[in-house]
This record gives C-alpha cells, structure tokens and sequence, in this order.
C-alpha cells in the first residue's frame, strides 16, 4: 500500500491483523534458526508502526467534533468523554508499545551474538 491511502484503512488492519494471527500460530518453533534474528527486527519495526498508529489516531481522537465527527454518544457513555477517554487508551497503547519495542530491541541485539545455523543440526540420535 502506498503511503496516505487512507480509504483503507481498515482493510489494511484486517490484513495485518490475519498476518499476526499467522505468525502468532507458526512461531512456535523456528526450522531456520538463523531467521530469528531477521524475525526480531521485523517484530521491532511493526511494534514501532503500531505505536505510531496508536499516537495518531489518539491525536485524532482528542481532535474530533461532536456535530462534526460524530453524532453524540449512545445510552452508555455520559455524552462526552468517549472521545476523550480513547484519545488517553490510546496514548497509554502507545506508551505500551514503546516499552515493548525497547524490549524486543534488546532481544534482537541479544540475539545477534548468537552464530545461528541456517537449520537444525543433526544430533547423532536422529539418524
């Protein structure tokens, strides 16, 4: 997709939700042991994205109007903080998503010290 195609949006995070599903499913183990460190630094560049999303859309929250935007609340909310408390949740994501991106950071220095095999060695027993 390219950059600012914002009519879609939601497509684009149905489509990375599904790939995340994906990958949540088939990282149980690693065939390549190698490909971990490159998987890290996917994972530090998605979390950094999404936080980015998080920080946007809370921005775009805070700045909607009712009339405008929206047309009020329903029964549940109290008329005018649903708008404010998302912008704040979402902030708070965001904020979340920067400490788990500075730990997933860690993770992939760490893991670039290791001399990974480009897949599983044999152990003698496996013959």
């Amino acid at each position: 997709m390219a950059e600012n195609e914002q009519h879609r949006q939601v497509e684009v995070a149905r489509d990375l939700s599904a790939q995340a599903r994906t990958l949540a499913h088939s990282t149980r183990d690693v065939p390549a042991p190698f490909d971990s460190y490159t998987l890290l630094g996917e994972l530090v560049a998605t979390v950094d994205d999404l936080e980015q999303v998080c920080q946007q859309l809370g921005a775009w929250h805070s700045r909607v109007v009712d009339g405008r935007h929206y047309a009020g609340e329903d029964n549940r909310g109290d008329g005018a903080t649903g708008t404010i408390t998302a912008a704040a949740e979402l902030q708070r994501a965001a904020a979340a998503l920067g400490t788990a991106s500075e730990a997933l950071r860690a993770a992939h220095s760490a893991n670039g010290v290791v001399r990974w095999f480009d897949e599983l060695a044999r152990n003698a027993g496996d013959e």
